[in-house]
């Protein structure tokens, strides 16, 4: 037995052949003291020494143990080896890895399967990933497509210079000028409160209005607070037909009044004398009234909730609780009957009775007469006691509402009061026994009121202004408001130009000045702000307030101002200075963490922009009005279903030519610096703006949606502002501004002279040559009436066609009729007639004797001329119309005596002045009658085709009511099916 410390393994596994010859140790150990110190059993004993040699098994014979080699296919000992070499083993040893070659096969097979199939379904998953990557890429696209569509089509309207509506397109190119001289301003009121602007703007456009044409300046609350209050901006030739013809009109179970301001322009004075000359005359059409009775009173009043405004038999009826007349014995049934107003004459009882559900219809008188007829007597009873003065005479039918209205213009705001006084409160046999709703204007008087503070800042102003009141042509006064805090500024006059240039001066004095974008923050618009502006009327005595809507301050004073701007400007900067923060929601912090918290810091500086994720996302930012209104802007992209944005940065910026930072895209795939662009839009002064991709080759329209994402209001209205003015510049054959100092309105030429008048200072322009306006006169025969270097060559022309010349002493004309060249002027001069050249008294007939020939023109056999009366200078007007010296042919029309010649020799023969005088009245009248001929010729042309004009126009508008009006009952029908 071995020494060996070794345990044999095999003895362990009861398997060792060896025997006492093994060399390694067939004794094993205990494990533990445990084991050695438990009790020993024979059982234990015997399993812990193993077998006895007695119960060893015998070593193995030779080839008694397979030979491994062998089995596994070759043993390289032969027939020498040991172990045993049995066929069968080997044949077993062969089937086993055959078989076992064929199951790893099989898994193989299976294995390549299932990696197959993991590949295909990957492939799958990923054709299905970029199948999906593409259609989100294509549906981006077409999105992407589809904005740009849109914003390129994008338009913006805003009011310039306070009156002219221009429409804005792609580029901040201007589509479309209404100018202020043809534009006004429409009053809505009693409009319900939940009144929308797009169903406000339908009221115009379902009469054939451009919406182009059409801006909603914006809505208020009435007074009362139950109603709103709109004011429309549209053109003032179709705006005021179509007012007229919604007066009254039923909108959402509320009545609709509508008025046609006289100014478009806000904080400025109504303009009055636009129509001070025109009255409004309106009557019932031939109509009839019907009393229908029902079972109980609160039948009736429903009846009468529901049914007024409808149409009954092609009219606007109005239905109320019958109320009879004071005396009038009431029977019994009054208090349950309705009174109808308004039907057709001729209406039957069936249709009223179908209309009401009443069968007790009760027809009262109707108001009946020949319309043509009624209007026929209209017009002769004005024109009898108007004389000459009617100017216009314009009817308006309105069938559906049963309306005539008459709009007569006067020569004269006192001779239209004087018709207003003649029809007031009087029955009119020939209409009816109808009386007549009478409007006419306040003649010039205009009003502005303004803050107390503001009067005591401007108060030298006003005081200056109030010092002029004794000329009488044109005039203000101040009245205190009792209990309101406000003064009453007042601008009155009798001459209309000179009230309109002092009515201009006013209002600019009561606008102030309006300070830069830069002095500007939200907070003025608060509780906070405003008290801050009025501390600086206390610190400075200049009055401060904000215009919310322009987001501007306006300052008003006459000294201080200086130091009123530095009081703004501080506080502003204090502002700016102080931080504010903005919570985000969940789907924003992404988008912040990966760019815009970068953009913000990029513009507004590292240090006043942060983001805080914890433990609630919140972005703190420092800055005024351009970080408040970056940061709105980025907060509503990071919202954004899915940010369209185009990350390619591998072209430089257009601008800089550097690699982009904080990359924005446009609609054209061009990709800019933020800061750049913004920088381009907001110092921009040539329209318009154009992309400046492709080396400045791209030149697509940048869209208005982007001019708004990056600029504040302030810089976006001075931009619009901008290119309206250089629109101006480019196009002064188009458009020119009034010339009356200080007035912005603008006025739009053409080739027709029509006289136009401003509608803030009054001033009446022509339209052609740009000159005062001159009705009845063409633009040459006012500009020759207007020239004095004309003038006075075509008094030159007649005086050579007719022999008269100046003396060249005194430079009074002279005319010579007979006797000698020798012409002595009642000033003392001594002239030659034939070079009008001055000759002492001994020198003159030597003149003539040496350089003429001889001192007369006529034979000497002829008798000599009885001398003519000579006058002096002074008493000999200069025979000169406002059309210049007529003609010799010209001079004595048919019926006109001829001035008598003189004969005189020796002096200077001067026409009889009290003849010429007569000529000169002669010549005037001729030309007046030709004149009045020549305008009532154009005026009645004119006439013709405005009143052809509005015919047509309001059968348009008539039309467009039908088929709405048709619409609606077609939508009621459906409704009640």
């Amino acid at each position: 037995m071995s020494n060996s410390g070794r345990i044999c393994k095999l003895y362990r596994q009861g398997r060792c052949s060896y025997g006492d010859r093994c060399k390694f140790s067939h004794q094993v150990q205990p494990r533990s003291p445990q084991t050695q110190e438990a009790v020993s059993t024979p059982a234990t004993l015997t399993a812990v020494q193993g077998p006895s040699n007695s119960q060893r098994r015998p070593r193995p014979e030779r080839g008694e143990i397979p030979c491994r080699a062998w089995r596994d296919g070759e043993c390289p000992k032969g027939d020498k080896c040991w172990f045993g070499h049995d066929p069968e083993v080997r044949e077993a040893e062969r089937l086993r890895r055959e078989h076992a070659a064929t199951q790893a096969a099989e898994q193989a097979a299976r294995d390549a399967a299932r990696r197959a199939e993991i590949e295909r379904q990957r492939v799958a998953r990923q054709a299905e990933q970029e199948a999906t990557e593409r259609a989100r890429h294509l549906e981006l696209q077409a999105r992407r497509a589809d904005i740009t569509r849109r914003e390129a089509a994008h338009t913006l309207q805003h009011l310039i210079l306070g009156s002219s509506l221009v429409t804005f397109g792609a580029g901040i190119a201007i589509q479309d000028i209404i100018p202020g001289f043809e534009v006004c301003r429409i009053q809505i009121k009693n409009l319900p409160r939940d009144a929308a602007a797009h169903e406000i703007k339908a009221l115009f456009t379902q009469q054939g209005v451009d919406p182009t044409q059409l801006f909603l300046e914006g809505t208020r609350p009435s007074s009362d607070g139950t109603h709103l209050e709109a004011s429309v901006i549209t053109a003032s030739e179709a705006g005021g037909a179509i007012a007229i013809g919604l007066e009254d009109i039923e909108f959402k179970q509320e009545r609709l009044h509508f008025e046609v301001a006289e100014s478009t322009m806000r904080g400025r004075m109504g303009n009055s004398a636009r129509n001070s000359d025109t009255l409004t005359l309106s009557w019932r059409a031939p109509s009839t009234s019907v009393i229908a009775t029902f079972d109980s009173e609160g039948t009736a009043r429903a009846k009468a909730k529901v049914l007024t405004g409808t149409m009954c038999a092609g009219r606007r009826v109005r239905v109320e609780m019958n109320q009879p007349p004071p005396g009038f014995i009431r029977g019994p049934d009054w208090q349950r009957a309705v009174k109808i107003t308004g039907l057709p004459t001729g209406v039957s009882p069936a249709v009223v009775g179908d209309f009401t559900g009443s069968g007790v219809l009760k027809f009262l008188k109707p108001i009946s007469y020949d319309v043509e007829t009624g209007l026929h007597s209209v017009r002769q009873v004005i024109a009898a006691e108007a004389g000459g003065g009617l100017k216009a005479f314009d009817v308006t039918r309105d069938d559906v509402d049963g309306n005539i209205t008459v709009r007569a213009r006067f020569d004269s705001w006192e001779l239209a009061k004087r018709i207003e006084n003649l029809f007031a409160g009087k029955r009119l046999p020939y209409l009816g026994n109808c009386t007549m709703r009478l409007r006419l204007p306040d003649p010039l008087q205009y009003v502005l009121s303004i803050p107390l503070q503001q009067y005591q800042a401007q108060k030298r102003v006003w005081d200056s202004f109030a010092e002029d009141a004794g000329d009488k042509t044109a005039y203000i006064r101040v009245f205190p408001i009792q209990n309101a805090g406000r003064m009453q500024i007042k601008v009155l006059g009798e001459d209309k130009k000179a009230v309109g240039s002092l009515k201009v001066r006013v209002e600019n004095v009561a606008a102030g000045e309006m300070l830069e974008s830069t002095y500007w923050h939200r907070s003025f618009k608060s509780a906070t702000g405003s008290r801050f502006l009025a501390s600086v009327f206390d610190s400075t005595g200049v009055y401060a307030r904000a215009d919310w809507k322009l987001c501007v301050v306006k300052l008003h004073g006459d000294s201080n101002l200086d130091r009123a701007r530095q009081v703004v400007k501080a506080e502003v900067g204090r502002l700016d200075s102080l931080e504010f923060s903005v919570f985000l929601k969940q789907q924003s912090v992404r988008f912040f963490l990966q760019r815009g918290l970068a953009m913000l810091q990029e513009t507004l500086g590292e240090d006043n922009a942060s983001l805080t994720v914890l433990p609630r996302a919140k972005i703190v930012v420092r800055g005024g009005e351009e970080a408040r209104h970056l940061l709105t802007k980025l907060i509503d992209e990071s919202l954004e279903e899915t940010p369209i944005q185009n990350n390619n940065t591998d072209q430089a910026c257009p601008i800089c030519y550097d690699e982009i930072s904080h990359p924005v895209t446009l609609g054209c795939d061009h990709t800019y610096c933020m800061s750049c662009l913004r920088h381009y839009l907001s110092t921009a002064d040539s329209f318009p703006l154009v992309c400046l991709g492709d080396a400045a080759h791209c030149e697509v329209l940048i869209p208005i949606p982007t001019f708004e994402k990056f600029l504040p209001i302030p810089q976006l209205h001075a931009l619009l502002k901008t290119s309206f003015l250089r629109y101006i510049e480019r196009h002064p054959q188009e458009l020119k501004y009034c010339k009356t100092p200080d007035c912005t309105q603008v006025y739009r030429t053409n080739t027709h002279a029509t006289a136009l008048t401003c509608p803030s200072c009054f001033l009446s322009v022509c339209s052609s040559c740009d000159e005062e306006g001159h009705d009845g006169m063409s633009c040459e025969e006012s500009r020759l009436q207007h020239d004095p270097g004309e003038q006075e060559r075509r008094n030159d022309e007649w005086a050579r066609d007719n022999g008269v010349k100046r003396c060249p002493a005194c430079a009074v004309w002279i005319e010579k009729t007979e006797g000698c060249n020798h012409m002595t002027c009642k000033c003392g001069a001594h002239i030659c007639w034939i070079c009008v050249r001055i000759f002492g008294e001994g020198q003159i007939y030597g003149h003539l004797a040496e350089a003429h020939g001889g001192a007369f023109d006529v034979p000497a056999e002829e008798p000599r001329p009885v001398p003519a009366r000579v006058f002096h200078a002074a008493e000999v007007p200069q025979v000169r119309w406002q059309g210049g010296l007529a003609p010799q042919n010209r001079l004595a029309p048919a019926g006109v005596p001829q001035a008598p010649r003189g004969y005189g020799f020796g002096q200077a023969v001067i026409p009889d002045a009290e003849m010429i005088e007569r000529q000169r009245e002669a010549i005037r009248l001729a030309q007046a009658r030709q004149r009045l001929m020549i305008q009532e010729r154009l005026q009645l042309e004119q006439r013709r085709r405005q009143e052809d004009a509005r015919r047509q126009e309001l059968a348009e508008i008539e039309r467009r009511r039908q088929e709405a009006e048709a619409a609606r009952r077609r939508d009621r029908i459906c409704i009640m099916m």
